[in-house]
């Protein structure tokens, strides 16, 4: 196999494990939007009666589903992420090696590769961010119908 095609097979696979990533985040963010429209439709049907047993267990029961489903997505993304960087620094191995692939990729030199690469990790840091945001919105919306009870 030639180096190119070398090349052009690791590519093919940091593709696939970035349409895995994205799918698994879309995956992950529709859940999460539905849940979320759920919880305000309850609320928004007991608004003003916040004593009901409506409000205080459907509410926390979405919330506690809503972080059930990120912590189950976690390993999933995480997965992905490391598969992601495995192919990454394969490529970039071979490319160290092999000084007449370097016309294959964007980086002119070492400055610009260097860019590049902290580009991609932050666009990798919204798929491992966003369940930790997403888990802290879950608590707050958990606590939600209780503290509209003790107050109201």
């Amino acid at each position: 196999m030639s180096k190119t095609d070398e090349l052009d097979r690791i590519r093919a696979e940091i593709r696939a494990e970035i349409t895995l990533l994205n799918s698994r985040l879309n995956a992950l963010i529709s859940s999460q939007s539905f849940l979320v429209i759920a919880y305000g439709s309850v609320l928004s049907a007991a608004f003003g009666e916040w004593d009901g047993p409506f409000t205080l267990i459907v509410p926390p029961f979405l919330a506690l589903l809503g972080a059930a489903l990120i912590i189950e997505a976690r390993p999933a993304l995480r997965a992905a992420e490391q598969a992601i960087t495995h192919w990454r620094d394969r490529e970039s191995a071979l490319i160290d090696r092999n000084a007449e692939l370097r016309p294959f990729t964007l980086a002119l030199d070492e400055d610009s590769r260097r860019r590049t690469e902290m580009r991609q990790h932050a666009g990798r840091k919204f798929s491992s961010r966003a369940p930790a945001i997403l888990l802290t919105a879950w608590a707050v919306f958990f606590i939600c119908p209780f503290a509209l009870y003790w107050w109201a």
